[in-house]
């Protein structure tokens, strides 16, 4: 059998002595990222596990609920890590160095028979540009997250 000889068919689409510009130079990428999380003391009226959940961004009543069915449900010392680091919110800002971004963060605990209470109600600083951790220590629970704001192709 004879070799078969695949002949490219597209071209450049840059004109000759153009350079490739980026269109998104100053565009990053915010992503905010859970490591883990501890609840130091029982929560609940009756000595039960904690039902935790999170809403993270600009519109807390409207943003998304993670996990968006159901709860974490942690009791006394008992630590939550998921696997990879949990993805709490991203977005694409267009905004030049130097800036920071600031994002909403609120953790809820549900309890069946009342509203909901928000044991976490935090305001995120995130610089442009970079990558950080963060420990969030209120009412008797440690949040650990991964803050970044990097710079993004797309």
């Amino acid at each position: 059998m004879g070799r078969r000889v695949v002949k490219k068919v597209y071209k450049n689409t840059y004109a000759r002595g153009q350079r490739d510009t980026k269109e998104f130079e100053d565009r990053y990428q915010v992503k905010v990222a859970l490591i883990s999380m501890k609840v130091l003391e029982d929560r609940d009226l009756f000595g039960n596990e904690s039902e935790l959940y999170f809403r993270v961004g600009l519109r807390p009543n409207y943003s998304g609920r993670i996990p968006n069915r159901g709860t974490i449900n942690l009791e006394k010392n008992e630590v939550y890590q998921p696997p990879d680091g949990l993805t709490l919110y991203t977005e694409f800002r267009d905004a030049p160095k130097g800036g920071v971004v600031q994002i909403p963060f609120h953790v809820f605990e549900r309890d069946p028979g009342k509203n909901d209470d928000i044991i976490i109600d935090h305001e995120i600083a995130i610089p442009l540009g970079s990558s950080d951790y963060k420990v969030i220590n209120q009412n008797s629970i440690k949040v650990k997250l991964k803050l970044s704001a990097l710079k993004s192709r797309y």
